[in-house]
């Protein structure tokens, strides 16, 4: 039976936290296996942004410095480990493994900091240092720059199509968790509207639909002529119809990815990584490198 670890996050922006989660989820699958838990009481381990005042604080009080990854231009006094942004997800696995006593090597550390964190000495509250050439994400003051670089546009806007109002909050939900901004339509003709009025990123479309179904949305949407400085989104249909014939029935209307419900969270973070490079840098190497750790794990 494999060891079971239990891993908070402190700090860091709502896309980071998502994308720590959707990392940890992953990581739940090899040996040592890692679990993701919001309380700080119930880790065993924590990831905390060195780069936040409050996130340390939050650390230190309930007595886990000592058992915390921090990340970050600042460094803490007292931490297990110190890791530099931009924050590579599969260093910090590495880092885990070695405190939980699964690897080898030094930990990785940085020089002693001028100012450390205790009680009397508290970290005064200054910005960090911002590597040249990343712009951050317009979400969080202090975000790792781990996943913008120059050239790169900001997330932005997703259309979710479905005549359901349970599956439009389940979308919504899961979607800006991810640090997009939703919209909802309920039907395709809803749909073809909103896309005249702003550029979308991503089309969310149901296949089951009253009057105009998403097959034939589909066809319309990617059909329809851009207006200048647009571009066609990436138009992914959802249903609860798995077959080869729905699937190429979705292919021949045009969408870019078929998703089956009930959603399964991985599949959609690879259909979105798979389309939106931005995306995909927060994820780059995670999904590769679990796997392959999760099968030298089964080998042994």
């Amino acid at each position: 039976m494999s060891i079971r670890y239990r891993v908070a996050v402190q700090g860091f922006s709502a896309f980071e936290k998502a994308t720590f989660e959707s990392f940890f989820r992953l990581a739940a699958r090899r040996a040592p296996a890692y679990e993701y838990v919001t309380e700080l009481q119930q880790a065993d381990f924590v990831v905390t942004d060195s780069d936040q005042l409050e996130a340390l604080e939050a650390v230190q009080g309930v007595g886990r410095l000592q058992q915390s990854v921090c990340i970050g231009s600042r460094p803490a006094q007292g931490a297990a480990a110190q890791m530099p942004r931009p924050i590579n997800l599969m260093l910090l696995l590495r880092q885990l493994d070695q405190l939980a006593g699964q690897g080898g090597g030094e930990q990785i550390r940085v020089p002693a900091p001028e100012v450390p964190v205790t009680a009397a000495s508290p970290v005064v509250r200054a910005p960090a240092p911002r590597p040249s050439g990343v712009t951050d994400f317009r979400d969080s003051s202090t975000f790792s720059n781990s996943v913008l670089i120059e050239g790169d546009q900001k997330f932005d806007h997703i259309l979710v199509v479905d005549d359901s109002d349970v599956a439009l909050r389940f979308m919504q939900t899961r979607l800006r968790r991810f640090g997009f901004k939703v919209h909802l339509a309920r039907s395709g003709e809803e749909a073809l509207e909103r896309l005249l009025e702003r550029q979308f990123e991503f089309v969310f479309l149901d296949v089951m639909m009253q009057g105009m179904d998403g097959y034939q949305a589909c066809k319309s949407i990617k059909r329809a002529p851009c207006p200048p400085g647009r571009r066609t989104p990436v138009v992914v249909m959802l249903t609860s119809r798995a077959s080869a014939v729905d699937k190429i029935r979705g292919t021949l209307a045009g969408c870019d990815a078929y998703l089956t419900k009930p959603l399964v969270e991985d599949e959609l973070v690879r259909v979105i990584g798979e389309h939106d490079a931005v995306f995909q840098r927060g994820f780059e190497s995670t999904v590769a490198g679990v796997a392959t750790t999760t099968q030298h794990s089964a080998d042994r």
